[in-house]
């Protein structure tokens, strides 16, 4: 990024859902209630990370290429087949008549989060020369994505910024303050009868 509001290079993200959704509908399939990203934080501390093995999404060596002849989804990630897989591990336990091991299958879903995005986001800094990282977004509140980003770009020699819990919250003031920059910066607004566009890049900001 070079600039918020007219130079931004888009190297990487979820194809499908973002990790905060994704958290709230885990939730919901462990019964833990909303919003899901605190609650299931906290159960994770309780559980195995281990206890089950859940899929990292777009990490297969057909979506990663190499180097020098990278996949499409190189740096992306997705969590619909990560869904799936929580899904279906609790239905296990419930056609069985069996108590779901929520705290267990908590710790073992945030595991697979944090592990596929920090890979990734590593991995794109170290072949991009990026010498830093900023976590941002809700998510940024996660105690194990904050810990194992902070282990992995510490072993790959990139700084990384995390900013104050009180700062990882609700997206909403983040789209403000990058409007108000916008603003600042003189940027045209859209036109009155500018429609909402759910695939819109992010180097095409608008408001």
């Amino acid at each position: 990024i070079n600039s918020l509001t007219s130079d931004v290079e888009l190297l990487g993200g979820t194809i499908d859902d973002a990790a905060g959704e994704a958290y709230d509908k885990v939730a919901r399939l462990i019964g833990a209630g909303y919003p899901g990203g605190p609650i299931i934080d906290k159960m994770a501390r309780e559980g195995n990370p281990q206890a089950f093995t859940f899929p990292r999404g777009l990490s297969a060596p057909k979506n990663m290429g190499t180097p020098a002849a990278p996949g499409k989804d190189r740096y992306n990630w997705s969590f619909s087949g990560l869904k799936t897989a929580v899904s279906r591990a609790v239905e296990q336990f419930e056609i069985r008549d069996m108590e779901v091991p929520a705290t267990d299958i908590a710790a073992s879903f945030q595991e697979a989060v944090a592990d596929v995005i920090t890979k990734k986001a590593v991995l794109a800094a170290t072949e991009q020369g990026i010498d830093h990282i900023l976590l941002g977004g809700g998510v940024a509140a996660n105690s194990r994505l904050r810990d194992l980003l902070t282990e992995r770009t510490q072993a790959a020699g990139i700084g990384l910024t995390i900013p104050p819990i009180n700062l990882c919250t609700d997206n909403g003031a983040m789209v403000a303050a990058l409007g108000a920059q916008l603003v600042a910066d003189e940027i045209a607004p859209s036109a009155l009868g500018f429609s909402a566009d759910p695939t819109q890049q992010v180097s095409l900001i608008s408001v």
